[in-house]
């Protein structure tokens, strides 16, 4: 995005036009490395701190900020001048590996640096290309999909069909964002799409002859590409560190989207009187039902980073870490555990894993770009787009049913990340003030 100059230089009594262009300087380079943190999908935290460390490195007295999901309001102070600024952020993405790049900047910040410097860094990484293609992404996103459908129980019938259904519909959501036209419209009709695709392409199959025709209880899977992962776990990490000015509005954007996502499958069940019951267990030796549970998890979250813009090493851990503790969910979950204590304690083990993973490429790859494609194959999607079905049917108990279970698991996710987090990192278990300067702990890693 190409980067604008709207400065107006007044000057106080007693202070040079030099020192006012300086403070403008100063201002406008820390702003503008919150708002690519912003537009990349990070969360209220890391941006007030990432902020904060650079406007000590620049020289400024304080640095005030004020983040939402879409706005950012800052007041920097130097040599008795102040500067408020404010911006808003209208693009709604997400880019992991801009989020490691900046946080590699942000920890190996000198003790001083011009703005000019800082100002050079920040468009060198504001633009890096996209790491994949949309061409990538679309059979990233029908991949996961599919493994999605063998993860809920589906044959290769419905694995197929989902692919299909979900490539198309994620090559549609792309197209669209490009252009900036309304999620809440994207999300509704890449809904109608991968559904209505889904449908058809089971039925042209079952109409030839060459499949049975109990093959619809997949097509839900072919829309979980537009489960707002991401910012639903950011949100949820953004609350729990009290900043619910950003915390709230991100998780409203979060259910409008589901709300939108879910109108199409309403729609399809409506016309179609699709079924919703879930398959029984495939039957297979468990040793295969294992294996393929992990492979199935580990893909799923690979094609998620790729769709969350992590680097090719950051997309392969994730998948490593969804191989290991989503199977071991499953595994719980089937032989009776409840889904929010198996999802407690397998988003535990996702964030110790991230923990331990880090360090080992010198925290090039933060805890959120290693840790959420993992949690995200733990949102449960097919339950919470199965109730909204039910509740659009007029089933209110199994509405309400599905609607609290998805809920439990959704606070489950959100409480297993913030559990490592106060474990292993001071700056959340003590409440760090980043908005005067010299009592600024910048020794750790932006983690």
């Amino acid at each position: 995005m190409e980067y604008t100059d709207t400065n107006t230089y007044s000057i106080y009594l007693g202070s040079s036009r030099e020192q006012h262009k300086h403070i403008v300087a100063q201002s406008q380079v820390v702003l503008r490395l919150g708002r690519i943190l912003m537009k990349s999908g990070a969360s209220a935290y890391r941006i007030k701190a990432s902020m904060a460390r650079l406007a000590k490195a620049i020289g400024l007295d304080e640095h005030h900020a004020q983040v939402t999901f879409t706005e950012l309001s800052t007041s920097a102070y130097a040599n008795g001048n102040f500067r408020t600024e404010v911006a808003e952020q209208r693009t709604m993405g997400i880019n992991s590996y801009k989020i490691d790049q900046l946080g590699v900047f942000i920890s190996n910040l000198p003790e001083k640096i011009t703005p000019a410097q800082a100002e050079a860094e920040l468009d060198r990484i504001d633009s890096m290309p996209h790491l994949y293609t949309r061409w990538m992404l679309t059979l990233a996103s029908g991949i996961a999909c599919a493994a999605f459908a063998f993860l809920n129980r589906g044959g290769y019938v419905e694995c197929f069909a989902v692919l299909l259904a979900a490539g198309a519909g994620q090559y549609l959501r792309s197209t669209m964002i490009k252009r900036g036209i309304n999620h809440m419209a994207i999300w509704m009709l890449c809904g109608f799409l991968s559904t209505s695709l889904y449908v058809g392409v089971v039925a042209s199959l079952s109409a030839a002859g060459l499949i049975g025709p109990m093959h619809m209880v997949g097509f839900i899977s072919s829309i979980l590409y537009l489960v707002p992962g991401f910012p639903m776990v950011t949100g949820m990490l953004d609350i729990a560190r009290m900043d619910f000015l950003a915390g709230i509005a991100r998780l409203t954007y979060v259910t409008v989207l589901l709300v939108s996502a879910s109108f199409s499958v309403w729609v399809m069940i409506t016309i179609y009187h699709l079924p919703l019951a879930q398959n029984e267990l495939p039957p297979m030796p468990y040793w295969l039902y294992v294996m393929l549970l992990v492979l199935a998890s580990a893909i799923a979250a690979m094609g998620f980073a790729m769709l969350f813009a992590a680097s090719h090493t950051a997309v392969l851990w994730a998948g490593v870490i969804a191989g290991i503790a989503n199977t071991a969910r499953i595994l719980l979950v089937n032989q009776g555990w409840t889904p929010y204590l198996a999802a407690v304690l397998a988003v535990f083990t996702v964030g110790i894993m991230a923990e331990v993973i880090a360090p080992l490429h010198k925290r090039r790859y933060s805890r959120i770009s290693l840790s959420v494609p993992a949690v995200v194959t733990m949102v449960p999607g097919v339950p919470f787009y199965t109730a909204m079905s039910h509740l659009s049917m007029g089933d209110m108990n199994s509405a309400v049913g599905g609607l609290a279970q998805s809920l439990l698991v959704f606070l489950a996710l959100g409480l297993g990340l913030a559990f490592v987090r106060l474990l292993f990192d001071k700056n959340w278990i003590f409440d760090q003030d980043t908005q005067v300067m010299r009592k600024l702990d910048t020794e750790r890693h932006m983690r």
